[in-house]
Formats: structure tokens, sequence, C-alpha cells
């Protein structure tokens, strides 16, 4: 019997295997990628984009991608001491006490020791006229008064003498060594005498009267201030003729005008249906055109008893609290009355905002300040408003500026572009 050996089987790595069902199990990625559920592939990309929109709307409400808005401010304007009442009445500065100068005797003026501006004393010499006549005046009534001392110093001796003579005949009488005739002729020398030392007498106080009147026409033809002040006008010069009520076209009536600066008040004319809203000791603030970046601080002084009924008002006089040189007569004047004395008043330092930088948020209201170029949320209590403005109070100073219509998406520490409103 003859035994056949097994075959060996070929080597599946060496020999490359063609069965059908292995060549059917190669594995198609592009086809199962086709197939794969769409909603399970694009899901993600809705989450992520969903997620990008909600933060870009979160960004825009921010304000974070607007360019720089621009915004338009104003400085706050500080409200006068009180409060305010809303009530202004417009004048003029007056000084209280003032006057023109005049000579009270008539003649030529030879000395002018002032000019405008000048500052002057009580009883200082402003002008003096020719007083010539007036001297020749004063030394006759002085020659007067020394002629009746003299016949006075004569007088006295002879009614001393008379007296003594007297004496001893009224002695002798009563003894019986005189008659009555030498009595009689005694008296009569001593009633002449005593006659002629009243004369004399007499005549020195005659005398006195004339020559303190040459005196005065002396005097008067010497100008001097009748207080202290300042010179504001100069009505003649040198050379020309005055005369204390200008007689004629060729003399002055007056030689200078002096008013006392420290008496200046604002008198101001207030609406008769506004007056019960004024009183005097009432608070207020004085504005002058010629100094229009300050404030006055002021008080009523006095509220005249009579009205003007052809303009439909009442005169208030108000004086000054905080004087100072740029003051000056006749220039004109606005007054805003504060909150009259027992009046309610909050406390702390107000301002006045326009009326429409002060906005609702949270149910606070605020104004937007603009500072350093960043929006600044400032909480305020605001007042009646008054016009185009509206008092409030609040952590404010006088440098701090508001936006003057902030809008609705304005918000704290956005950055802006400051414009500020020309005045």
């Amino acid at each position: 019997m003859s035994v056949h050996p097994t075959p060996e089987r070929p080597d599946p790595l060496k020999v490359g295997i063609h069965d059908a069902d292995l060549d059917g199990l190669t594995i198609q990625r592009e086809e199962q990628a086709a197939k794969r559920s769409p909603a399970r592939s694009g899901g993600w990309r809705w989450w992520l984009l969903i997620v990008l929109l909600a933060g870009a709307v979160a960004v825009w409400k921010t304000g974070l991608l607007d360019p720089m808005p621009a915004v338009e401010v104003t400085a706050v304007v500080r409200m006068p001491a009180g409060g305010v009442s809303g009530l202004a009445a417009t004048g003029y500065v007056v000084a209280q006490r003032q006057a023109s100068i005049a000579s009270k005797g008539t003649g030529r003026m030879e000395y002018l020791g002032v000019k405008v501006g000048d500052r002057v004393k009580e009883g200082e010499v402003i002008a003096r006229l020719e007083h010539t006549d007036m001297d020749a005046l004063l030394r006759q009534a002085r020659a007067k008064l020394d002629v009746a001392r003299a016949q006075l110093a004569t007088a006295k001796p002879e009614w001393q003498d008379a007296t003594l003579h007297f004496d001893r005949m009224k002695s002798l009488m009563e003894q019986s060594f005189a008659t009555q005739s030498e009595f009689d002729m005694a008296g009569a020398r001593l009633r002449r005498a005593a006659g002629a030392v009243k004369s004399a007498e007499a005549a020195i106080k005659a005398a006195e009267a004339e020559q303190q009147s040459a005196e005065v026409q002396v005097e008067s033809t010497i100008v001097r201030a009748p207080f202290d002040g300042t010179v504001v006008k100069k009505f003649a010069e040198v050379g020309e003729v005055v005369a204390p009520m200008a007689a004629s076209t060729l003399s002055r009536g007056s030689v200078v005008a002096i008013a006392d600066m420290h008496s200046v008040t604002v008198d101001a004319e207030v609406s008769e249906s506004m007056i019960h809203r004024v009183q005097a000791g009432q608070p207020v603030e004085i504005q002058l055109d010629s100094v229009p970046d300050h404030r006055y601080r002021g008080e009523v002084a006095q509220v005249m008893p009579i009205a003007d009924r052809a303009k439909a008002t009442i005169l208030t006089r108000v004086r000054f609290l905080d004087l100072d040189e740029q003051v000056r007569p006749e220039l004109s004047a606005k007054v805003t009355f504060g909150v009259r004395p027992g009046a309610a008043e909050s406390m702390g330092e107000e301002w006045g905002v326009p009326s429409t930088a002060v906005v609702t948020k949270s149910g606070r209201s605020v104004v937007l300040l603009a500072r350093d170029g960043t929006i600044v949320e400032q909480e305020v209590q605001p007042g009646a408003p008054v016009k185009s403005l509206t008092p409030v109070r609040g952590a404010l100073s006088q440098t701090d500026e508001v936006v003057i219509a902030p809008s609705d998406s304005l918000r704290s520490g956005v950055a802006v572009t400051v414009h500020r409103r020309s005045s």
C-alpha cells in the first residue's frame, strides 16, 4: 500500500486572497458619511451661531460697538443761596448817597484840585473861586471889631470912675456934707458911663457878627466834599464862572459830582402780581451785564410803599453783600430772588441744569456727567423747573458738565465725544 503525502496549504500572507466574500467586506467611508443623519451633523453649528448672535446683541446693548457717541454738554449753574423762587427782575445800580457839588458864592474858579475817579474825604477842598473882594470885606469887618473893642476899653474906666464918684457923693449926702444937686450930677455921670459901656459892648457884638458874615462869604467861595466818596463827573474848569443857580448860559451851576461807592444798591422793578413773593431780608443773586462770569450775593433792603401805576410795577431796593470795584453806578443788573425768610427750604447746595438733562433710570432721578470723556451717572433731587432750568441737589461741583439731552442708550462708563454748548 502506497502512502501519498498530504499537499501543503499555501500561506495566505504570501498568496493573494481573492475570496469573493472577503472582497465584499471593503469599508465605504464616503457612502456612510453621506448616509449619516443631517440633524446630527449640523446641530452644533446652529448652537454656535445662536451663541454668537446673543453675544453680539449683549455687546451692542452696552454700547461697546458704537464708535464714541457724541454728546452736547453744558456747565452746571450755581443757584442763589437759600433756593430759588423763580422770580427775576431787571434794574440798575444806583448810588444812594451822591451829590452834585456847587459853590454857595458866585465867581470865577481859580483852583480845581480833583479829577474824575479821585477819592475825596469829607471836608476836603475840591475847588476854590476868586475871593479878593470877600477878603476885603473880611478885613473891614475885623477892623470894625477892633474899633468897637477900643471904644469899650475907653468906656470902662470912665464907668468905673463914675461909680466911685457916685458912691462918695452918696456917703457925703447921708452925712449932709454934699448937696442934693451934687449927688444928682454924680448919678447922671454914672448913667452916661454905663450907657457908653453898653454901647461899646453892642458895637463889639455887631462887629463880630459882621466879621462872621464876611468869613462865611469867603468860605462860600471854597467847594468842599460833603462826605467820603469818588468823583464821578466834572462840570467846570479853571477860569469858568460858577454860580449857585447857573444864572446864565456862560456860568456853571455845579463843579463836580461825587458818589459814595459803599452806598450802591440795585433798584429793580417787580410786577404788581408778583410782589407778594418779595419781602425785606430776602436773599438774592445779582448778575451784572458788565461782569457776566460772577454772581454777587445780596438781600432785599426795602420794598417801596408806592407803586408805579403807569408801569404796574413796584420798586425794590437790593443791597450788595460782597461789593468790589467792578460795581459802578448806572450799570444794568439782573436780580434773582431766593426763597423768602421763613419759607420751607431743603438743605444742601442747589445747582441749575437744563430741564432735559434730568432723566429717570431705575426709578431714580439722575443727570449724566461728562468727566474726562466718560459718562458718569449722578443721582439728584430735582426741584420745580424755572423756565429752561431745573434746580437740583446732589454731589455736584461748579466744574461739572451735564449732558443736555441724553439718549436712552447712554450709560455710565461709556466713552463719548464731548461738544460744549456755546454760551
